[in-house]
């Protein structure tokens, strides 16, 4: 998938059309490198539509209207995050980390505390169920899963 490609999914997916997505950018006033200008509506249509070449330059400004990284005007895979997350966390100031610990602690204390004994006892318990059953209680455990993270997100 081409970067034109990318951006134009991401507009579609943030519900934003092309002409607010032109404004915005523009308001940004990025200067193109080149010219010293900042790109029109109809030049910024023309890299939408991959007429013409987008300027390097754009993709911060690009990445700021969209709100994301812009890794993931590229490769969204899940190697490149994780290779992302490492560059990160490798050089993240004091702040940085702070953020992410945050982030994650407050992950870890909304999850469900089930009591070790219990959990044992239920996980003994486990090897009389017929295949159906563990198959059900699974799935029922992921709707519970995603409904919790829903809810607490």
């Amino acid at each position: 998938m081409e970067v034109y490609e990318k951006i134009n999914l991401l507009i579609k997916e943030k519900k934003i059309n092309k002409k607010n997505f032109a404004l915005k950018l523009i308001t940004l006033e990025p200067k193109l490198k080149s010219t010293g200008e900042i790109p029109t509506v109809k030049a910024i249509y023309a890299y939408l539509n991959g007429d013409i070449a987008l300027k390097i330059e754009l993709i911060p400004y690009i990445a700021e209207v969209l709100e994301i990284p812009e890794q993931l005007l590229f490769d969204d895979s899940g190697r490149a995050r994780k290779i992302y997350l490492k560059h990160i966390l490798q050089n993240a100031s004091s702040e940085e980390k702070e953020f992410i610990k945050s982030k994650v602690c407050s992950e870890q204390t909304s999850k469900i505390y089930i009591p070790k004994d219990r959990f044992h006892t239920i996980q003994d318990l486990l090897v009389y169920a017929p295949e159906i059953f563990l198959e059900n209680l699974e799935n029922t455990l992921k709707n519970y899963k995603d409904l919790t993270i829903k809810f607490t997100k």
